[in-house]
């Protein structure tokens, strides 16, 4: 340890750290230690003194248990006001990756990105004149720093980084700290990708007063501040304003719910380690001739009162993590990768026609002549407008049921404004008691609430000939917005292809029929002709015969252009090029024939190509939703008999997508993989048993494959970390647990259901899986259900008939429910027979809920099961659950008419239990009710005997 006296004065850099495992990563890379000085009156910090280099350096730590900004600026305060030659700081610790290309033990420097310079409070913000302005962001790093990692990169690309040999030194120094700073194999990426080495990310860090530890907060935030948000943390924000300083972060986590310690040492020392190299980067006389922090701030004391005012003044827009999950148990479905994906596809200047007509500007009166995609980004500030929308998708027809899709909008309407409405709060803590979900009615209440305190609400369907017709639903979400928009004054606007039973709907309103335009296709191939080969680019003549000859053949239909373009891009001559163009296809069955075309030139291909190209085609056709690329990559890598994941036998996505002749795209936000178009999933439809007939049969023994893992052979997992570690390393496992039965109900004979479902403990592991996913309470409890459940519950009629003999079939669950229950439920009427056949059950045995088979049966439409219960003359119509909800109530909330006549029509019935309250009655007129439900359900109840 250095003996020469030293002052206050000589401290020229400032180095805070927020824990002490960080401070002695700290001290481990200071050259040397300095004697301690004594502290004025005022200062309550604790200092290790030392230097790097020339570099003469105050270390502080926060308080122990003190986190956050308020405790940063203290800290902050008090080392000026000792140290009144310092510099500039120095922010060094650890954080929580928020970018897909940041990895545990990676580095993250906040630098300027966008319009943030480097850090940015996420949590705070202001309310003004021009609207809500988020605060809280520290200035640019000062030049020195920045010219300093300049200098750092530049020497970095000769000879590396000098990192490593510094986490050398530092155990050389201090052998103790080996075990824990240094990288050890104990020390593993829940994320299981290709190794790689260290790397040091430049970018935007979000600091905040919360921890984070939600997948879905982390998201939020992605989605609020834009792909440059690299890290999390909660201590930067304290240093505000002025101060001149840079933030070094070493990434521990993933800022969600795997948030462990074990990383934790490792990275406060690959940060320090950076800091040390960063220091050694400046010259001390240049650190000389910069002003001093004092100086600049004339003490740093207004940063604590500066928080107090953004905390009082702040209305922030749904910051609060509470309010976040809160979102979340409303609606998991996010719009926003989808709508990502479709601004990045757009090619500018393209659809304008449609932007400039007059029906267009009379539907958006009030807003002037405003691109409509840019409409959300426009009014974002506004406290009194909100835009609302859902894209409807034929692969997510299970979350977009009616109340699934009302659920969306209520979540994005909510988040329009400036706090949480208390309504929805109320809502959430009354279901959140009982673990049960919003009521149509609820939701339809509320929307209309909501929606009634803004002045203007646009809400966007977008291809509602992709909305499913189940049960209604399509009609349903029809009523349901022309009756909001009745009621409140709503803009609707909705899109999709000429289907009778749509335009029906929308007859009396105003109809816009929209074709490509010649100039923008034209504007879409000058804008993708890069993508051709490169003797392109030199043939102007070729250029303008490829623009000519497909705007022709599209005659107005935007996707057929595109599905011409991408069929030259393997074109590498002249002649080649010229000879696909005469080829183009046109007119009414110009789709169909392009898609002969493109299977032919699949078949074409290596007999391994083509097998590639009909496995990858038949998952995405046949999927029961969309999958993401890890997903697919898992799928199409399982072999039969399989007893484990080769990680070898895994494609890559370039691979797989390059032998599918343009038919199959990947979202790049989403990273879902997808068919280029609904109609190539109609074409699929009309023509699977002709490219690849055994999919259903493959796709359903691929699942139960993978379900029947060795890894799965200890059956549930006993806590949530095990549980979503086996998630992580089975990226699949949630698809096939959640999907097969319903792949194998469509195969007429599978030896290898039965055989699944002989395996106790893989049946298990799978439904806690499948129940989990539906469970909106993160509860992890073992689900105790029986293979007859679950055979039940998916409708295997075969499977059910050869398991019967080997179970009780009144065996009750975790949550008291019965196979029967499950089966009506969920509409299967064979199996319904089946059980009530065997007369060994209790057809009314009601569930912890409170609900029996005839519930579930009546809320959910299915005539002939409610029939067949209330024929085994052993049910109680009138048996009511926790929420005080009777069979009837359900029907008459869902509008069924048959299914009310039905109930009434047992001499048993009640119709004075219902609670007419909570389907609507108290509230609406008959004929209002009738237009709402679609059937005239409240006169047959007035009218009914008591």
């Amino acid at each position: 340890m250095a003996s020469q006296p030293r002052t206050h004065n000589d401290y020229t850099v400032g180095w805070v750290c927020a824990l002490p495992k960080e401070q002695t990563a700290a001290i481990a890379m200071l050259d040397q230690r300095h004697a301690d000085l004594p502290r004025l009156s005022n200062d309550h910090n604790v200092y290790t003194l030392g230097s790097i280099g020339n570099h003469n350096i105050a270390v502080a730590c926060l308080p122990m248990g003190k986190i956050g900004a308020t405790s940063t600026a203290m800290v902050a305060t008090q080392m000026t006001s000792t140290f009144p030659s310092i510099k500039f700081g120095l922010m060094v610790g650890i954080g929580g990756g928020v970018s897909l290309k940041v990895r545990l033990g990676d580095i993250v420097v906040g630098t300027p990105s966008g319009q943030y310079p480097g850090v940015v409070q996420w949590d705070m913000g202001k309310e003004q004149e021009a609207g809500f302005i988020r605060t809280g962001a520290l200035n640019n790093p000062p030049h020195i720093l920045l010219d300093a990692i300049s200098k750092l990169e530049a020497e970095r690309r000769l000879r590396g980084y000098k990192i490593p040999a510094y986490m050398d030194e530092m155990v050389s120094k201090y052998p103790d700290l080996e075990s824990k700073y240094l990288k050890s194999e104990s020390l593993e990426d829940v994320v299981k990708r290709e190794a790689r080495a260290m790397l040091v990310h430049y970018g935007l860090i979000a600091s905040g007063n919360s921890v984070i530890k939600s997948a879905a907060v982390r998201k939020k935030l992605q989605k609020r501040l834009g792909r440059d948000v690299l890290c999390v943390e909660t201590e930067a924000a304290g240093l505000v304003d002025n101060f001149p300083c840079i933030v070094i972060r070493g990434i521990c986590d993933y800022a969600d719910s795997h948030k462990n310690d074990a990383w934790q040492e490792h990275a406060a020392a690959l940060a320090a380690a950076y800091a040390k190299e960063l220091l050694r980067c400046i010259v001390p006389s240049d650190v000389d001739s910069e002003q001093t922090v004092k100086n600049i701030l004339g003490g740093i004391s207004s940063a604590l009162s500066s928080l107090r005012e953004d905390v009082t003044q702040t209305r922030s827009r749904l910051d609060k993590i509470e309010d976040l999950e809160i979102l979340d148990w409303l609606s998991a479905t996010d719009y926003g990768p989808q709508q990502t994906d479709y601004f990045r596809m757009r090619q500018p200047g393209t659809g304008q026609w449609l932007l400039d007509c007059k029906e267009y500007q009379s539907w958006i009166t009030g807003i002037g002549n405003t691109l409509f995609y840019d409409l959300e980004k426009r009014f974002y500030s506004e406290a009194t407008t909100a835009i609302v929308y859902v894209y409807c998708n034929y692969k997510r027809q299970t979350e977009q049921t009616l109340k699934g899709l009302l659920s969306s909008l209520l979540k994005q309407l909510a988040q329009s404004q400036y706090s949480l409405p208390d309504s929805l709060k109320t809502l959430h803590d009354r279901h959140k008691v009982k673990q049960t979900r919003p009521s149509l009615e609820e939701l339809s209440g509320l929307l209309e609430l909501i929606t009634a305190q803004n002045s203007n609400v646009f809400i966007v369907a977008d291809a509602l000939d992709e909305c499913q017709t189940t049960d209604g639903c399509r009609a349903k979400f029809l009523s349901a917005l022309f009756s909001l928009q009745k009621k409140t004054g709503v803009n609707f606007l909705a899109t999709s292809r000429d289907i009778p039973d749509i335009t029906d709907r929308f007859r009396g309103t105003t109809l816009i029929e929209i074709l490509a335009a010649k100039e923008d296709v034209e504007r879409y191939l000058h804008g993708h002709l890069s993508e051709l080969p490169r003797f392109v680019t030199n043939r102007p003549d070729i250029q303008d015969e490829i623009i000519t000859k497909i705007t022709n053949a599209a005659s107005g239909m935007f996707l057929l252009a595109r599905l011409h373009f991408v069929s030259l891009v393997g074109k590498d001559t002249p002649k080649a090029m010229r000879k696909a163009l005469q080829g183009l296809v046109t007119g009414a069955d110009a789709y169909n024939i392009y898609y002969e075309h493109a299977m032919e030139r699949v078949e074409g291909q290596l007999e391994e190509q083509t097998k590639r190209a009909k496995q990858v085609l038949s998952w995405v056709t046949c999927a029961m939703r969309p999958l993401t690329i890890l997903e697919l990559q898992h799928a199409v890598a399982l072999e039969p008999d399989e007893l484990g994941h080769d990680e070898d036998n895994m494609p890559q996505v370039e691979d797989m997508i390059s032998v599918c002749a343009g038919l199959v795209a990947v979202d790049e936000e989403s990273r879902i993989v997808r068919l280029v178009h609904y109609t190539t999933q109609e074409y699929f439809a009309r023509t699977q048993s002709k490219w690849f007939p055994d999919a259903q049969l493959s796709i359903t023994i691929t699942c139960i494959t993978y379900l029947s893992y060795q890894d799965f052979a200890n059956g549930e997992c006993e806590t949530t970390h095990e549980f979503r570690k086996r998630l992580r390393l089975y990226p699949f496992y949630n698809y096939a647990a959640c999907n097969w039965g319903h792949h194998g109900r469509k195969v007429s004979a599978c030896r290898n259901i039965v055989s699944f479902l002989r395996k106790p403990a893989q049946v298990q592991a799978s439904t806690q899986v499948l129940f989990e996913y539906k469970n909106f309470y993160g509860r992890m409890t073992g689900r105790k259900m029986t293979s007859l459940h679950l055979a039940a519950y998916f409708g295997l009629d075969e499977a059910t008939t050869s398991i019967l003999g080997d179970h009780n079939a009144d065996a009750t669950d975790v949550d008291h429910r019965t196979p029967l229950s499950y089966a009506a439920e969920n509409g299967n009427e064979t199996i319904v027979r089946l059980l009530l056949d065997t007369k060994e059950i209790d057809p009314d045995l009601q569930g912890f809920n409170g609900r029996t088979p005839l519930s579930y049966a009546a809320e959910n439409g299915n005539e002939t099961i409610v029939r067949l219960l209330l024929d085994t003359k052993e049910i109680d119509p009138n048996l009511s659950d926790e929420r005080n909800q009777t069979p009837l109530a359900y029907a008459a909330e869902n509008g069924d008419e048959a299914i009310v006549r039905l109930l009434l029509d047992t001499k048993e019935i009640n119709p004075n239990l219902t609670d007419r309250h909570l389907i609507g009655i108290d509230l609406w007129s008959p004929d209002d009710i009738s237009h709402q439900l679609g059937s005239p359900i409240v006169p047959l109840l007035a009218f009914s005997p008591t």
